[in-house]
């Protein structure tokens, strides 16, 4: 019974992941349109929009992967490649929070440190969201054992 609860487990974390995600991208599209540097917002900087948009482009992925994982759940699909998938999915969802919150804290600045913003507290919960519910190699192995390879 713990077992099963594990893939349940798995993927609130991973919708939990994503929204941790999608702060830090709110967040620091926020910080660059009101912060100026050299007489312009940050948001008219190129490297910024480019850094803004790999975070929306692993946002958008992981959005699209946790509704399908989501529906399948919902229509009791639960067999072993589902389960494959939620354990590739938490690995998926917690590397996408990984990259936006070190992003949104590279964007942020000195901001970025400071008690008080969103980005540097998902920050600090970045590693117990890819530790918990099994690490990245726990869920490899077992997605790659679900597959039967």
């Amino acid at each position: 019974m713990i077992m099963g609860n594990f893939n349940g487990e798995r993927l609130a974390m991973s919708a939990m992941a994503l929204g941790f995600a999608e702060a830090c991208f709110d967040e620091a599209l926020a910080w660059a349109r009101q912060r100026q540097t050299f007489g312009a917002a940050l948001i008219e900087r190129q490297v910024i929009r480019h850094k803004l948009m790999d975070m929306q482009m692993r946002i958008s992925s992981t959005q699209a992967w946790v509704d399908a994982v989501a529906q399948q759940a919902d229509a009791g699909q639960t067999n072993a490649e589902w389960v494959a998938q939620v354990c590739l999915l938490k690995n998926h969802a917690t590397q996408t929070l990984q990259f936006c919150a070190d992003a949104a804290v590279q964007l942020l600045g000195g901001m970025g440190y400071m008690r008080g913003t969103v980005s540097e507290r998902v920050y600090r919960e970045v590693k117990v969201m890819m530790i918990g519910g099994g690490a990245e190699e726990i869920m490899k192995e077992l997605a790659a054992k679900q597959l039967g390879i």
